[in-house]
Parts: structure tokens; C-alpha cells; sequence
């Protein structure tokens, strides 16, 4: 799922991500959204598990949603995703969004579920589960140890044709 703000009649849309702990996450600007969706699918943001997956789950599709509050002190409006989790979004105007999801996953808007939003603010970037954050670490870690076995090797043969 991805979020996109297009417009807004205000300067500050507070977003509270409502998800499972074992749901990756990125904060990041609109501009890069495409590259780092096309690099990290499957990997750094899932689901979908695996890079094979995400053709798996058919077309990656947007939704425009418009939404309206009256107050950024609490939540306004929810909008729900079937099975990922929701945004909780606070704001004191108007706002034209881009949701994108695989077809086939259900969207509501609704009265929000919990009004207070988030007490602390997040920093641009991933934000993974541990699970996923150990699994990346060990495969770097795996490829750089092939990596310098490769060039010893490669030394090694270099004496010796010397």
C-alpha cells in the first residue's frame, strides 16, 4: 500500500499508520516512490514476501480519495485497507490523495477508530521488522564474505602465474 499526497488546502496532514509490527514501512518523499518501490518490492517493503510475490498478487493500481476535516488535533478519518492495516489522518481542510494497492484489495473510509494520533513524529526512510532488518543483514553480510573469498582467490592465482 502506498500513500501519496496530490493536494492539500493545508500545510500539516498528521498521518498515524495503523499496521502490524511485521509490515515494513518507508517514509520518504513522492518523487522516489517509483524507484523505491521497483528496488525494494518484496524485500525491504512487504508484503508481498519475496521478490517473485509482488507479480503474483495482480496489478498495482491507484485510487484518488479526497478527504476533509475540521480539526489536525485528532484524527478525522480512517482509510482502511482489507487485510494491511489503516491511515489515520488529522487535518484542518481539504486533501486529494493517491492510494495504491493491489487490484482486488477493499478500501474504506470510515470515522476513525482511535482519535488521537501518534505522540511522536517518524524520520523519513524504512522502518523494519526485525525479522526482515536480521534477514537483509545476513545476506549482506554473506555476499561481502563471497565478495573477499572471490578476490583472495584471485590474488592466489595471481602469485602464482608470477
Amino acid at each position: 500500500m502506498r500513500l501519496d499526497l496530490n493536494y492539500a488546502s493545508v500545510e500539516t496532514i498528521y498521518v498515524t499508520i495503523w499496521a502490524s509490527p511485521n509490515v515494513s514501512l518507508h517514509l520518504g518523499k513522492v518523487e522516489n516512490a517509483d524507484e523505491i518501490w521497483k528496488n525494494h518490492v518484496g524485500i525491504r517493503l512487504q508484503p508481498p514476501i519475496g521478490e517473485d510475490r509482488a507479480s503474483e498478487l495482480g496489478k498495482w493500481q491507484e485510487r484518488e480519495v479526497k478527504v476533509s476535516g475540521s480539526s489536525w488535533d485528532v484524527n478525522t478519518i480512517d482509510i482502511a485497507a482489507a487485510g494491511l492495516g489503516w491511515f489515520s489522518l488529522g487535518l484542518k481542510g481539504e486533501a486529494t490523495l493517491a492510494l495504491w494497492t493491489y487490484d482486488g484489495v477493499e478500501i474504506t473510509l470510515r470515522e476513525p477508530l482511535v482519535l488521537d494520533r501518534a505522540p511522536f513524529l517518524e524520520r523519513p526512510g524504512f522502518w523494519l521488522p526485525k525479522a526482515v532488518s536480521d534477514a537483509i543483514g545476513s545476506q549482506s553480510k554473506l555476499e561481502s564474505q563471497k565478495r573477499k573469498k572471490f578476490e583472495e582467490s584471485t590474488d592466489d592465482l595471481s602469485e602464482v602465474s608470477a
